[in-house]
């Protein structure tokens, strides 16, 4: 199965297909009708993803795949480095393709989102069932899988952290992950076992 986005929150995606240069940029609505009405938000329901260029490429079986990368415009983004995970922020981690890693970002509250790189399974996993605030739907605490479709010795992803939502992609555009979040307090501790980080603001 080939999906554009391998989380739970990037939907009614639109496109742009008449760029200057020939680019295909695409926007999602980051929510799910599973509990988009439920929400705990007030006066506005999700917000739209980052800006993401599509292409197409080949796994390591031959297949035509649909790949995503955050856009230019989105990555221009990115801001001064810094060694605190501010409210908003991109993270930039390298992960060694021999072994696993572990990516959890948590606040002082002990709610945190874990994300787990696993070379042997080649799947690439965000966890938000400890994340915060999850009693509105029973259908919102979640774990979700995206498939590593190319074996790599160095694994680069990109994690655009906002508010309420977590944006993951492969920095080579394998594939892309998509989640809200509702801590009751913004992550501000970030460990990773298994590779290295470096935290960005956003402008």
């Amino acid at each position: 199965m080939n999906w554009l986005d391998y989380g739970k929150d990037n939907y009614s995606t639109f496109t742009f297909h008449n760029s200057p240069d020939g680019r295909l940029v695409a926007i999602g609505w980051m929510s799910n009708w599973q509990y988009a009405e439920v929400v705990p938000t007030v006066a506005f329901r999700s917000q739209n993803t980052i800006a993401r260029d599509l292409f197409l490429f080949t796994d390591d079986e031959g297949e035509f795949r649909l790949g995503s990368v955050p856009s230019p415009e989105s990555l221009a983004l990115r801001g001064e480095e810094t060694k605190y995970l501010p409210d908003a922020g991109i993270v930039e981690l390298e992960l060694d393709g021999k072994q696993d890693a572990l990516i959890t970002l948590s606040n002082d509250k002990g709610e945190k989102v874990v994300m787990n790189l696993d070379v042997h399974r080649r799947t690439f996993s965000m966890d938000r069932t400890a994340s915060g605030d999850c009693s509105f739907s029973h259908d919102f605490a979640a774990r979700t899988v995206a498939p590593l479709f190319i074996k790599r010795d160095t694994y680069k992803v990109l994690l655009f952290i906002d508010h309420c939502s977590i944006e993951a992609f492969d920095a080579e555009g394998a594939w892309s992950m998509t989640n809200l979040v509702f801590p009751s307090e913004p992550y501000n501790h970030l460990d990773v076992q298994g590779g290295e980080a470096k935290i960005y603001t956003i402008r």
